[in-house]
């Protein structure tokens, strides 16, 4: 039997390298995909990751828009002989923002340099996994978990923004919010289809607030910040949040559970998460 083993893309990222940081810091085996490992090795190291933590870390060089490079990252938390796949998917992908000004769209001023990456990405994510099963449908015999990092701003429930800053947050960061949310789409689409059968056993899509700090599990906001958690009927406002904060919260909440083989109480909902 393979140990439980959680796969990540973006793990760069501020958020998604807090969550990498909690699940290796606990013993749980971790793959990675990213365009540059260096940069990820570097980022562990700087947060005090021992040699002997990180040799639980697999990380795969390549691009989480292939294909080959998505599946490659799957199944490498795969035992020799078996076709199995994580227990635990992590996803949070984004792209590099730019300021530009169209005087059509004045307040429209953050842009990203690849404005469909979150959608690309979540699509490239979901072929890949169908086809793990297509070729080995044992793999399919136990699913993963999958936990998106989304944003607040694109709810199909009541407003999640706070009123004050409700008009430019949202003209602000239109571009970015239509990535985003066709990316929760496409996961969405294939978690509630009822005549298909979804590549993920379920997921949980994590909504934040404005995020501050950076990629350091350590920076967080400190014991006497309490977390708010929502879910997409009953959202938390608020209106910043730590990354760190953030990724202590899915490790705790999420990914530990789901290597613990548990289903957590989050699963199958949208979570809005502030400070």
């Amino acid at each position: 039997m393979s140990s439980p083993t959680a796969a990540f893309f973006g793990a760069t990222g501020g958020v998604t390298n807090a969550i990498l940081v909690h699940t290796l810091k606990a013993g749980y085996k971790a793959v990675a995909l990213v365009r540059t490992p260096q940069k990820l090795r570097d980022q562990l190291s700087a947060q005090g990751l021992s040699s002997e933590v990180l040799e639980n870390l697999t990380i795969v060089q390549g691009n989480a828009l292939d294909v080959a490079a998505v599946r490659r990252t799957l199944l490498a938390s795969a035992t020799t002989g078996t076709a199995g796949v994580p227990s635990v998917v992590v996803t949070g992908l984004g792209g590099s923002p730019k300021l530009q000004f169209d005087w059509r769209h004045p307040f429209q001023i953050a842009n990203l340099d690849n404005p469909s990456i979150c959608e690309t990405a979540a699509q490239t994510l979901l072929t890949a996994m169908h086809e793990i099963y297509a070729e080995n449908p044992v793999a399919s015999e136990k699913k993963p978990l999958l936990a998106f990092i989304s944003t607040t701003g694109i709810t199909r429930g009541p407003e999640d923004v706070p009123f004050w800053i409700r008009f430019l947050y949202h003209q602000m960061l239109t571009v970015p919010h239509i990535d985003k949310h066709k990316m929760e789409d496409l996961y969405r689409a294939d978690a509630d289809s009822a005549s298909s059968n979804p590549v993920f056993r379920n997921i949980v899509g994590v909504r934040p607030t404005l995020l501050s700090g950076g990629a350091d599990y350590r920076d967080t906001s400190g014991s006497d910040k309490v977390i708010k958690s929502g879910i997409e009927n009953k959202p938390a406002i608020g209106y910043i949040i730590k990354r760190a904060d953030v990724g202590a919260w899915v490790y705790e909440n999420v990914v530990s559970e789901a290597l613990q083989g548990r289903k957590g109480r989050w699963e199958g909902e949208m979570v809005s998460l502030t400070t």
